[in-house]
């Protein structure tokens, strides 16, 4: 019978063939259990952080809600050749005011690519409820959606007139107690200014720590104001501590309806919806482009938040081309999802540039045309600056 192992249980060769496993069954139980427990103390901790999570596209050819997200005054010529994709992204935000984040929530989101976490206060001021947070993405929602309409009419040469009112004033910034919100501003530094970036340009023009005259138009009447300056120690420029706002002389009407979404950053490709409705053909080419960015009325690209998270969206929803404002090259270098060709622009026109050559080439992939990256502009920006 040498071929039977069958000591007795005090015998090594008789030790049950399952001990080891169980050993490891049992280490694994425990690894489980004390996870579990972890999860659980972590679900019950909140921390102060504000979660940025890829949130739905919308096509801004389409519809949100039954209704079109672009309508254009009947008095302009429009066209229905509007194929393909116009996308604007957008995101969710988790830890906002009445919102909370758990430690668990916070450590999973870090761990994701596709998402982002930074400290609430970054984000929110302490004492901001959920309802002014609300009501400013709106009234900047507005203000997006007349600067898209302003930038499309005026590629297409619509005249259009504006003014600069003052929209809020920062507390404890050197304009505060001088200037006033819906003060029109008609002269700074004894120059005329008829939009935002004169009225800037302005006072860039003042040393920080020296008062600026300002004509503003407060109830009718013509007030001349000094208004105090500082050195914004961030951006080392000269500010007052006030947000401009343009009010247009549209002779046309455009609507937007973005649905619920509120915030500045579709202000790009709600121009390039308003364009392609009132120019003959399809400016897609019957492609899907997606893109972010704020737009003013001289046809810039600005910044934003979240697009990490926008890219991915994009992607997810099928989009071959994702606009990016250049100020946000630096973030999609560090965080571009890969599968979409990310090109970035500086202003409306950098964007129908593009357009135009993927119309111009219409069988060819995006991913083989020489558009510019971010990278690039990365570098060019060092060379500018060493």
């Amino acid at each position: 019978m040498s071929g039977d192992v069958q000591a007795g249980p005090e015998g090594r060769a008789g030790q049950p063939p399952h001990t080891r496993v169980g050993v490891s069954a049992a280490a694994l139980l425990v690894v489980v259990a004390a996870g579990v427990l972890t999860g659980s103390v972590l679900n019950l901790v909140t921390v102060q952080r504000v979660i940025y999570v890829p949130g739905p596209v919308y096509d801004t050819l389409g519809q949100i809600d039954g209704a079109d997200v672009v309508s254009v005054d009947d008095e302009l010529t429009t066209y229905d050749d509007t194929d393909g994709h116009l996308y604007f992204t957008t995101i969710r935000l988790q830890g906002g005011p009445g919102d909370t984040v758990s430690a668990w929530e916070a450590l999973r989101a870090s761990i994701d690519p596709s998402t982002t976490v930074v400290p609430r206060e970054e984000v929110f001021p302490e004492d901001v409820t959920a309802e002014q947070v609300r009501e400013q993405n709106t009234e900047l929602m507005q203000h997006s959606q007349d600067d898209a309409a302003v930038v499309a009419l005026r590629a297409q040469g619509v005249q259009i007139d504006e003014n600069v009112v003052v929209a809020q004033v920062i507390a404890d910034a050197p304009a505060d107690g001088v200037l006033e919100v819906e003060d029109e501003i008609v002269q700074v530094a004894g120059q005329e200014v008829s939009d935002t970036t004169a009225v800037r340009d302005q006072i860039q023009a003042v040393e920080p720590g020296e008062e600026v005259p300002v004509t503003v138009r407060r109830g009718g009447e013509e007030i001349e104001l000094d208004v105090p300056t500082r050195l914004d120690e961030e951006s080392g420029r000269t500010i007052v501590g006030v947000y401009l706002a343009p009010v247009y002389d549209n002779p046309y009407e455009v609507t937007i309806d973005a649905g619920n979404v509120g915030g500045p950053s579709a202000g790009l490709m709600f121009s390039l919806a308003v364009y392609d409705e009132i120019t003959p053909g399809s400016l897609t080419g019957g492609r899907s482009i997606a893109g972010t960015g704020t737009i003013t009325g001289d046809g810039t690209v600005g910044g934003i938040g979240g697009i990490t998270q926008k890219m991915y969206a994009a992607r997810d929803a099928g989009a071959e081309v994702f606009f990016a404002p250049s100020d946000n090259c630096a973030e999609v270098v560090g965080s571009d999802p890969g599968g979409l060709t990310v090109v970035p622009v500086g202003t409306f026109d950098d964007a129908l540039e593009v357009i135009v050559e993927l119309e111009e080439s219409p069988s060819t992939s995006a991913s083989e045309l020489s558009f510019p990256t971010c990278a690039e502009a990365l570098e060019d920006q060092a060379e500018q600056t060493g």
